[in-house]
């Protein structure tokens, strides 16, 4: 009996010492249980030059802990800082994860490569994958929709930029900032913020050019953590506004009272815009004098008129300016003429006037001409 139990106990300690040894993992059985869980790109489609992580996130998906010497990112395209090296990992436990961050520079052309993820276990044996990343330099895209026909010095105008995102990726902090040389801005910037791909967003701008120049505006954004830029350009060329209040002087009557002239008409409005501030009055030679030496009409709307008098001292037959001063929405001076002369002034029809005592002799003589006619006629025919 004792035989029996010595054996027992020795057969018991064989198998106590073989379980340890079945549970033992070989290195291929020990890097299965690795597996890449999730990667993130960031930004998730690089510009030319673009500096981005790849985030890999490496989970144990099985019941033993497995030891890991050494994590490396390998490419021969893009840039990799520090190698892309994890020299000391350690042990990743049964069910944990553990994440693995890598900076990169993609200074390659434009297309789609695939850096090589590997993980080497201390115990023989490695876990291998390729992480797709995209370079595509395409910037966002800036435009004009809508300026000024033509551009006066000094005058604000509208501006409006339209801004589109064509890339496959959201950019953020978008913003225009006028870069200023020849002209100013009331706004200093506008933000647009975030675009979302093929979205677009329009911004405005009052601009007032000092001189021919181009206006230049840039479009700044970051795609990920990088500064990118693009320029839209406006040419300023000075001419006619054909939007602007115009005013046109009419119906003009030039009439002498004695010592001063006194001219009256119709202002009107022939414009697309408001005039304001419209005043008439004469210039040089002319001298303006009292009873209205200016005659202010106020604001005058497209399509509107208003009548006005002006008394001014001149020499006969001089020609003289009658002047319209007005200004536009924003303040800026305008003057618009036109050329009378005294000697197209019309007669005084004042009662007493010279013509009038005229045409009253001229009608007097032919009474009496008519009535000693008709006595000489009478006298011969009584003879």
């Amino acid at each position: 009996m004792k035989g029996y139990a010595v054996l027992a106990c020795a057969a018991l300690l064989l198998v106590l010492l073989a379980g340890p040894a079945a549970a033992q993992l070989t290195p291929a059985e020990e890097a299965s249980q690795l597996a890449v869980t999730s990667y993130t790109v960031e930004p998730e489609v690089f510009m030319y030059g673009d500096t981005g992580t790849i985030k890999v996130m490496v989970t144990n998906t099985g019941a033993t802990p497995v030891a890991v010497s050494r994590v490396k990112l390998y490419s021969n395209d893009l840039s990799v800082y520090d190698d892309g090296n994890y020299d000391s990992v350690g042990t990743i436990g049964p069910g944990n994860s553990l994440p693995f961050t890598f900076t990169v520079v993609a200074d390659t052309t434009d297309g789609i490569y695939y850096p090589f993820f590997y993980v080497d276990l201390r115990d023989a044996g490695s876990l291998r994958y390729r992480i797709p990343v995209t370079v595509d330099s395409t910037g966002l895209t800036a435009s004009v929709t809508d300026k000024p026909d033509a551009f006066s010095p000094d005058k604000k105008e509208v501006i409006t930029i339209l801004v589109g995102n064509p890339r496959e990726n959201t950019v953020n902090a978008v913003e225009v900032v006028p870069v200023k040389d020849g002209f100013s801005t009331v706004q200093t910037a506008s933000f647009i913020g975030t675009l979302v791909p093929d979205q677009s967003a329009e911004v405005t701008f009052e601009a007032t050019p000092m001189e021919e120049t181009v206006m230049t505006f840039a479009v700044r954004y970051r795609n990920g953590i990088n500064d990118h830029e693009t320029l839209v350009d406006v040419p300023v060329t000075f001419g006619e506004d054909k939007k602007r209040a115009e005013i046109v002087l009419n119906n003009i009557i030039v009439e002498s009272t004695g010592t001063t002239y006194m001219v009256t008409g119709d202002v009107t409005n022939a414009g697309l815009e408001d005039a304001k501030s419209v005043v008439v009055t004469v210039a040089m030679p002319g001298i303006p004098v009292d009873p209205y030496r200016s005659y202010v009409v106020g604001a005058l709307e497209p399509d509107d008129f208003a009548g006005f008098e002006v008394t001014f001292d001149a020499n006969p037959g001089e020609e003289v300016p009658l002047v319209a001063i007005y200004k536009d929405v924003d303040g800026n001076l305008y003057e618009d003429e036109i050329i009378m002369t005294t000697a197209d002034q019309v007669p005084d029809s004042r009662p007493g006037s010279g013509s009038e005592m005229t045409l009253l002799w001229i009608g007097l003589v032919i009474v009496a001409i008519a009535v000693v006619g008709g006595i000489i006629f009478y006298s011969w025919k009584k003879k």
